[in-house]
């Protein structure tokens, strides 16, 4: 039943064309940062990332505003709209029940950040390769950490945006809200890291991706990992409580 629902999913993702502008935003993105680190670096302060931490780079612009937004967005798209529409009451009548279309359409949002992900990735790669040959992997053991730490966070937020749409009655209000709070998160997790370190998930978006000159510690990676899985928990007991709730 689960495997019909992510097919009936990721087929609705797929009609979905602002999925296809993503990656060619990102892609343009991905070039514009080689642009900068091969124009005048020293002036732009883009030297730092020429070469092998270019893709890091890249992974930092991903998670700072458009691709967890872009998350956001889908997740309002598959939960927000649907809901507001009533098409959450036509696979009820088939025998579905509430919690297996959340469980569908939250694992189709897994996949589907993932898959961004990991394009920002390729491409970043393969742009290096091409702007600085082989010098590309010369600290391909730091970012291949960053790439594993990061996932962490991102699956928590991917969590967070699916509570957050079964609590919005339709998509702006979902946009306004996802805004807001990563414009607000982005604030605090610049200049009050040290206070927000042991609750906030998010920071941790930017702490292990070498945000701002951040460093990765040992301490500082066992702590962000234990509090994203914590805040996950909470988060999936928070979903099925809001799941069982509602009234479709």
């Amino acid at each position: 039943m689960i495997t019909r629902l992510l097919s009936i999913q990721f087929a609705r993702l797929k009609r979905q064309k602002i999925l296809y502008l993503y990656f060619l935003i990102m892609a343009a993105i991905i070039i514009s940062n080689a642009l900068q680190c091969t124009s005048s670096p020293e002036e732009n302060g883009m030297g730092y990332y020429a070469g092998g931490r270019f893709p890091t780079l890249c992974m930092q612009s991903y998670i700072d505003i458009i691709g967890t937004l872009f998350l956001g967005f889908m997740s309002a798209v598959l939960i927000c709209g649907e809901k507001a529409s009533g098409m959450f009451k036509q696979p009820l009548l088939s025998g579905v029940s509430k919690r297996q279309l959340i469980i569908a359409k939250t694992v189709s949002i897994f996949i589907l950040a993932g898959t961004c992900f990991l394009f920002v990735i390729i491409f970043s790669m393969g742009t290096g390769f091409v702007v600085w040959g082989n010098h590309v992997f010369d600290y391909v053991r730091e970012y291949s950490l960053q790439i594993l730490l990061l996932a962490f966070p991102q699956m928590t937020m991917v969590l967070f945006f699916v509570l957050l749409s079964l609590y919005m009655s339709n998509i702006s209000s979902m946009m306004c809200a996802s805004l807001i709070i990563l414009l607000v998160n982005n604030l605090f997790s610049q200049f009050f890291g040290k206070y927000i370190l042991f609750v906030d998930f998010m920071y941790y978006l930017y702490a292990f991706s070498g945000y701002n000159g951040m460093a990765l510690q040992g301490s500082r990676i066992v702590l962000g990992i234990v509090v994203n899985l914590v805040t996950a928990m909470i988060l999936v007991y928070g979903i099925r409580r809001r799941t069982d709730s509602m009234i479709m």
